[in-house]
């Protein structure tokens, strides 16, 4: 609180408590307003109290003239910036921050010297845990005149550590909007506040904007966990869980075996028996199954899909022929994600390109998802933000789409 005894004695520098020997300062002084001289002489005393560093004589002084009659604004503002001083030099932060809160109010206070009043109270208030309060005093130095990035921020700081995220969310998205205004990127920390920020406030479009921001910005397997934890939590169609988990075990966070098994599974029954196998071999690799039963349980159902892979493998052409004859174009893209399965990433692209063009599909965004996954994986990035852009039909895909262009573009 040792700032507010610095910001006391300069106001008491500026206030005419006493004489003066020298003519012009008498002139000077003549102009400033002055105490009551029915005052003048106890608070000249309390004065060189505070001068001799005698606070507690000072404050008793002080305290008296506090309930004199025939006071006047100027005194009780006088009055207060000895108090201040005083309270500081005795280490009483709570008396020192009431004087302080009482010059901010006076009109004799200049408009700098009141921000900077509000500013420490601002900060004495956060580092006491008093949130509402330290918004309360900074929201008045902004009022007076602040644009000061660290009252902003401890405004945001405040509102998210009381747990108003919506007003927290507000004043963050207020400051990095201004950062990039300036042409700056919003502070990685920034942007991890607001995430949570928009979480807690069930923000979901706000949430998925920031994470967005963190991944472009800042990549880290950290933030596509948080992309991926709303499109993973509560999946129960099978045809979009499998596209979750793709995007998931590309960018690094499907890490629960029984996710692995789950997709492997998935995958064989949708006729991507290559792609099963893959994710199946990839669970084995990273030593997910740890228990006995469980490795046993998958290692043979790893089997079974190797050995219908094998089988389909040596059938792939003739479907595709197969397929080309039909009137949708479904039964193309099928067989096209089976080549990705495979690793044939150009015939993919052939079969799923040729059976979105004949149309009739039965699951558009899924097609364009497995295009552009394709083309991604040929490193075909335009074409596959192309693609992923086409994703339109179910918000799920579409998510899973802005998502995968976000993957591409980091």
């Amino acid at each position: 609180m040792s700032r507010f005894a610095v910001i006391a004695a300069l106001f008491l520098g500026m206030a005419a408590v006493g004489g003066s020997s020298s003519a012009a300062a008498a002139d000077e002084a003549a102009a400033a307003p002055q105490v009551s001289p029915k005052i003048a002489k106890q608070l000249k005393a309390a004065q060189d109290a505070v001068q001799a560093k005698s606070y507690a004589d000072a404050v008793a002084k002080l305290k008296e003239l506090q309930v004199a009659p025939g006071r006047a604004a100027y005194d009780d503002y006088v009055i207060s910036a000895l108090l201040m001083q005083s309270y500081a030099g005795l280490g009483d932060n709570a008396n020192t921050a009431i004087a302080a809160e009482a010059i901010a109010g006076s009109s004799y206070t200049p408009a700098d010297n009141r921000i900077k009043i509000y500013v420490s109270l601002a900060g004495a208030a956060y580092n006491n845990k008093a949130y509402d309060r330290a918004i309360e005093f900074a929201e008045k130095a902004r009022a007076t005149g602040d644009t000061s990035e660290v009252t902003t921020t401890l405004i945001a700081q405040s509102y998210y550590l009381s747990g108003k995220y919506k007003e927290a969310a507000a004043a963050i998205v207020a400051i990095n909007d201004k950062a990039q205004a300036a042409g700056k990127k919003p502070t990685e920390n920034s942007l991890k506040i607001l995430w949570d920020c928009a979480r807690q406030a069930k923000d979901d479009a706000l949430a998925a904007k920031t994470v967005e921001q963190l991944i472009l910005l800042y990549p880290n397997a950290t933030y596509w966990q948080y992309a991926m934890a709303t499109a993973l939590d509560r999946l129960t169609d099978d045809r979009v869980k499998a596209m979750t988990y793709r995007l998931a075990l590309k960018v690094g966070v499907l890490k629960q075996s029984g996710q692995y098994r789950e997709f492997a599974q998935i995958l064989m029954d949708q006729g991507n028996c290559g792609e099963a196998q893959a994710v199946l071999e990839q669970a084995f690799a990273k030593n997910l199954f740890t228990e006995a039963r469980e490795k046993d349980s998958n290692q043979r159902l790893l089997e079974a899909i190797k050995k219908k892979a094998a089988g389909d493998r040596a059938t792939i052409a003739n479907d595709e022929k197969q397929a080309a004859a039909l009137p949708a174009g479904d039964g193309l893209v099928q067989v096209g994600a089976a080549y990705l399965g495979f690793g044939d990433t150009d015939k993919a692209i052939s079969a799923i390109s040729a059976g979105i063009a004949k149309g009739g599909l039965k699951y558009p965004d899924e097609s364009y998802l497995m295009l552009g996954i394709a083309q991604e994986k040929a490193k075909n990035n335009a074409e596959a933000i192309k693609a992923f852009e086409k994703v339109s039909k179910d918000p799920r895909n579409a998510r899973l789409a802005k998502l995968w262009i976000l993957e591409v573009r980091s």
